[in-house]
């Protein structure tokens, strides 16, 4: 009976001590901050071949680009608005009424320079872009106006 006296009085005297908190270390250091995450809609529209890339997408018109789309903030003011663009050797006049998919320096005085096409849109493609981007005429090429709605019906 005092052996399990003692035992019992062992056991309970072993609990407190095992119970109590550990000595404390060193702090941790604070969770790391997340990264913000990217746009998932914006990534699915992102048209250029990288995420560093600055592109800029256009209707080519007069040898001048009708900005849909870019990614360089600092040239957000020029979308829907002709700019001038020039290159090394480029030739734009084989993509006139062609959407395009520009690279180059946007300035605000001489428009796009250092430019260079790096993809010509299909016409179901730019005809896909101008409709749901805007950029006026949907047709390639073509210089017939939209046609007029059709008249209401008559009220018997």
């Amino acid at each position: 009976m005092r052996s399990a006296l003692a035992f019992t009085l062992l056991a309970l005297t072993a609990v407190p001590a095992a119970a109590q908190p550990a000595p404390k270390g060193p702090p941790k250091p604070p969770p790391p901050k997340e990264a913000p995450q990217p746009d998932p809609v914006a990534a699915m529209l992102f048209p250029c071949r990288t995420p560093e890339e600055i592109c800029y997408v256009g209707v080519v018109k007069d040898g001048k680009v009708t900005v849909l789309f870019t990614n360089d903030r600092k040239a957000d003011e020029i979308a829907g608005k002709p700019v001038a663009v020039s290159g090394d050797g480029l030739d734009l006049a084989k993509s006139e009424n062609r959407t395009v998919m520009l690279v180059g320096s946007y300035d605000p005085k001489d428009g796009l320079t250092k430019a260079e096409v790096v993809d010509v849109a299909s016409p179901l493609v730019a005809f896909a872009l101008k409709t749901t981007i805007g950029g006026g005429e949907a047709d390639e090429g073509g210089d017939e106006p939209p046609a007029p709605p059709p008249p209401a019906p008559r009220k018997k």
